[in-house]
């Protein structure tokens, strides 16, 4: 083998020879410049040959995975809209259904359709054959009903959901949720409790009423916005039940308004603080609530509602754990009045505070309800 070898390289030297004296240079020089030359074919070969190749299947391996990841969101926007699409065409023959209902039941007619009877007295349409006034009828109706659901972040780890009427109002915020998409999900459980569960009505101690939306085992699911009057209230919760149904949701999320900045004052425990008084209070529906009262019977907060009152009295520890904590959210409503929220670590609502017209008469209110809460006992 090695002296096949030695037989090779000294062919390959006198080719080389020969090349050289063609054309005027030494043959040693013509055999190591060859030599060079198969080198660095080799070279491309087994180094520079496999990384193009490599780096030619990571691009496309790449663009795959971009391309499928983009077929799959198309997807899934795709199924969300077919979602939303047959949400809305269910909400409208419901609509329908109670349109022919109403017009064979001698019942009185909702607002809505009050005003597009109106209307249509008004400017008189031409003849047309009854289904296709019915039908033009609902789809009026239907659009006069019509709001939209959003998804609003209010800080970070903070989602909550929002209802929307056509003309822009603000109607309802549910509570926090840790993520989007359990803020998207609670809109149907909230739609849900607007007809299997309850919406109760609550008057403050500045005469404004707002309501509450609960689950039909007592369960908070969101706060309307709060109203002067009673009448505007019930109004808004009537639209409320027309609404949420028919309303689209937004598949953006938004960025709402974030809450107040809120830092809790250092509560000196060894200083007297001013002394009232709780009472746990039956309601009338025959649930129990604990209720703060100043030391001059003024009421300064009220618990949720609780079906016995032994829990009622354990909401007073938490209220007075979580007020000395300062674990206190800060909002404004659609007036652009301010209002509290005490909160336990799991950031479930314990109890609403009064609307404020200035951020420093909230803030006051709060630290006021954290003085009373700790240094008041329970009175029977």
């Amino acid at each position: 083998m090695l002296e096949w070898i030695k037989g090779v390289w000294q062919g390959y030297k006198d080719f080389c020879q020969t090349i050289g004296e063609k054309i005027n240079l030494a043959g040693d020089i013509v055999t190591w410049i060859g030599v060079g030359l198969v080198a660095v074919i080799l070279i491309l070969l087994v180094v520079v040959l496999p990384v193009c190749v490599s780096s030619k299947k990571k691009k496309k391996r790449l663009a795959k995975e971009q391309a499928e990841k983009q077929a799959e969101e198309k997807a899934k926007a795709e199924a969300l809209r077919l979602q939303q699409e047959q949400e809305k065409k269910e909400a409208e023959e419901k609509a329908k259904a109670e349109l022919e209902t109403a017009k064979e039941e001698p019942v009185q007619e909702e607002p809505v359709q009050e005003e597009v009877a109106v209307k249509e007295e008004k400017k008189p349409a031409k003849k047309a054959p009854a289904k296709k006034a019915t039908e033009a009828k609902t789809e009026k109706v239907v659009k006069k009903l019509n709001g939209k659901w959003s998804v609003e972040i209010k800080r970070a780890g903070e989602y909550v959901s929002k209802l929307t009427a056509s003309n822009g109002e603000v109607m309802l915020y549910s509570e926090t949720y840790t993520t989007e998409d359990g803020a998207r999900n609670g809109i149907l459980t909230i739609i849900k409790g607007l007809e299997t569960g309850k919406v109760v009505l609550y008057q403050d101690k500045n005469g404004n009423y707002y309501s509450k939306i609960k689950t039909a085992n007592n369960r908070l699911l969101c706060v309307g916005e709060i109203y002067k009057s009673k009448d505007q209230c019930l109004k808004a919760i009537e639209t409320v039940k027309r609404i949420a149904p028919l309303s689209s949701i937004s598949p953006e999320l938004v960025e709402g308004a974030r809450y107040i900045e809120y830092t809790p004052a250092t509560i000196d425990e060894n200083k007297k603080s001013p002394r009232g008084k709780w009472k746990i209070e039956e309601t009338e529906d025959g649930k129990f609530s604990a209720r703060l009262y100043a030391s001059n019977g003024q009421l300064m907060l009220a618990t949720e509602e609780v079906a016995n009152k032994k829990t009622a009295e354990n909401a007073v520890e938490s209220v007075k754990k979580n007020a000395k904590d300062g674990n206190f959210i800060i909002d404004k409503d659609k007036f652009g009045r301010f209002y509290y929220k005490l909160r336990n670590v799991q950031k479930s609502v314990i109890c609403i505070g009064e609307a404020y017209e200035s951020l420093d008469s909230c803030v006051s209110a709060i630290e006021s309800v954290r003085k009373f809460a700790l240094s008041s006992s329970i009175v029977q």
